[in-house]
């Protein structure tokens, strides 16, 4: 290899499946924006619906290439994707969920890339979606085209070796980082006022769930838990910030609880880290989990923690250390816990310390771009050695 070339950038096509608000794409955006531009030159192919996430990665500054599919398993983009990867010689492919893990490492093969990277953001355990059979084979056909798989957590490693039979050399777990810059503490002043806005004072005690509305989250047991903490603790209330397919039936439960006064939904929402800051308690109460970007955010924010052990949870939250654990799917649980911590809100201040040294130490932005940007360099020399040979 001669000196222009060992010194050039290296091309890193970010392939994903669609522009939506989803935690994955918007970690995905996080990414490209810190990638060093001193080493990689970024491009980015949507092989899925446009969606809102499209103007914030053009303000980037990065090339986007829309390729979206017409049908099912439709070839045309598969097509376009190995013409664009042959065109501007692409050093390194990453795919970022399903249809562009399907498409993506099969045009990078036939377009000869040198290293092809998966992004894995959710748990294969018990996924009806990734659990179609046509799905399934799919995926597990055109990972053999993949150098390396970078789930977001331990508990994903675990479900694609057992679920989808990949072998654990082709494994490197990377967790979700937090911008710490962003998710900080802020002041008394700022988080009343936010808190004012959905007529919270300084005595409510507030309760955040910040999740899209739909099954997986289980809003559902959060309201059968919290009944009994209104009755016992009548300063208590909750926020659901974010939106979807179940906001009518949470609601009429909500009303045939008599919660009515006690929740309120707030929508999609673009200040999470105002939001974050005016909660005095963040709950998740999922039943299904990769690793939750918006738990780490909490915790960044310094709010004590009660969340589900479920997926990547527990690698974050250690029970009783820096927040609670639960059963999954288990209002009893989930009620017993938020008891629990109102007759003790003594300890809410040292938890949430230690949560916010927790990701200050394992989960920073930083830490994580430097572990992808290490993974390319590392895969890229080792494939230039190989064929030097």
């Amino acid at each position: 290899m001669n000196e222009n070339q060992d010194s050039r950038r290296l091309r890193v096509l970010q392939v994903v499946d669609g522009f939506r608000m989803g935690g994955a794409e918007k970690k995905l955006l996080e990414l490209v924006a810190k990638l060093d531009r001193r080493k990689f030159e970024v491009l980015v192919a949507n092989v899925g619906p446009a969606g809102p996430l499209e103007k914030a990665f053009g303000e980037l500054g990065v090339e986007i290439f829309h390729f979206p599919r017409r049908f099912g398993f439709d070839p045309l983009p598969l097509w376009r994707l190995f013409r664009l990867m042959r065109q501007r010689r692409i050093d390194i492919v990453q795919t970022t969920l399903l249809w562009a893990d399907l498409i993506g490492p099969l045009a990078a093969k036939c377009a000869g890339v040198p290293v092809v990277v998966s992004w894995e953001t959710v748990s294969h355990e018990g996924d009806p979606f990734h659990n179609n059979f046509q799905r399934r084979v799919g995926y597990e056909w055109t990972m053999q085209y993949v150098d390396v798989i970078i789930p977001v957590s331990e508990a994903i490693k675990r479900s694609l070796m057992r679920r989808r039979g990949i072998p654990e050399h082709k494994i490197r777990v990377i967790h979700y980082g937090v911008d710490l810059k962003k998710f900080h503490p802020n002041g008394h002043d700022q988080a009343l006022a936010k808190r004012l806005e959905f007529g919270a004072t300084d005595d409510t005690v507030l309760i955040g769930i910040l999740a899209r509305l739909e099954p997986p989250k289980g809003h559902r047991f959060f309201v059968e838990a919290f009944s009994e903490v209104v009755k016992r603790f009548p300063r208590a209330r909750a926020i659901f910030a974010g939106d979807g397919s179940l906001r009518a039936e949470l609601e009429t439960s909500i009303r045939q609880a008599g919660l009515g006064k006690s929740i309120r939904f707030l929508g999609t929402r673009n200040d999470v880290t105002e939001l974050l800051n005016a909660i005095d308690l963040f709950v998740l109460p999922s039943i299904s989990e990769g690793l939750p970007n918006v738990l780490l955010e909490a915790m960044a924010c310094q709010k004590p923690v009660i969340a589900t052990d479920i997926g990547g949870i527990p690698e974050v939250v250690r029970d009783g250390e820096n927040g609670y654990l639960v059963p999954p799917g288990d209002s009893v649980a989930l009620q017993a816990a938020l008891l629990k911590s109102f007759a003790e809100p003594e300890k809410w201040a040292s938890l949430a310390q230690r949560g916010r040294a927790t990701v200050e130490s394992e989960f920073s932005l930083e830490h994580q771009v430097a572990s992808f940007e290490a993974i390319f360099m590392e895969l890229h020399a080792a494939k230039t050695r190989n064929k030097a040979f």
